[in-house]
């Protein structure tokens, strides 16, 4: 006689849902919106990298170095999405709740942390934007970064409800590994 954690928790899902109720699609989704939209900060912050570097504004913080700071955090909140993902679709596999939320959580706050700094910032360059720029790159350059921003703010609202639902699923599972009888599941 299998138990419940076994005939439920076997497969396909990190989000620790029965697959009958189909809500590991749900996860899915969620996981694909956090690779889809952290795809826009590494864009806009690797151009803004490349721009600061290159001298085109003149500018009297660390442009650069914050742009760059941003670019990895954004690349780490990518690469931990789509390896996950990728595991769960390739290799049909669960992926534990509990390193779902640790890395998660990783990526929330290392997100939340620097895109705080970086609008701190760019508050400064609020009022009349970047100084002198060759060929007028300076407006476009100060709306990538800023859409970048506003992109790896939804992306951390991503990575805090992923975190939510794995804290979920790892609770569930917590209990029903200690359940003798199937636990009554909300629908």
């Amino acid at each position: 006689m299998s138990s419940y954690y076994e005939e439920f928790y076997t497969g396909w899902h990190p989000d620790a849902v029965p697959r009958q109720r189909k809500k590991w699609l749900n996860f899915l989704s969620l996981r694909f919106g956090a690779i889809f939209i952290t795809i826009a900060p590494i864009v806009c912050f690797a151009w803004a990298y490349t721009q600061h570097e290159a001298g085109v504004v003149a500018t009297d913080g660390l442009g650069s170095a914050w742009a760059g700071i941003n670019l990895g955090t954004a690349a780490y909140g990518f690469v931990w999405s789509a390896s996950v993902f990728l595991v769960v679709i390739v290799f049909n596999c669960a992926v534990p709740p509990g390193v779902t939320i640790f890395f998660d959580c990783i990526a929330w706050l290392g997100q939340l942390i620097t895109i705080c700094f970086y609008m701190q910032e760019l508050a400064g360059w609020h009022a009349g934007g970047y100084g002198y720029s060759k060929n007028n790159i300076h407006e476009n350059l100060y709306g990538a970064e800023v859409f970048g921003c506003s992109m790896m703010l939804l992306g951390i609202v991503f990575n805090m409800i992923l975190m939510i639902v794995a804290s979920r699923a790892c609770h569930v599972q917590r209990k029903a590994k200690k359940q003798l009888t199937k636990p009554e599941l909300d629908v």
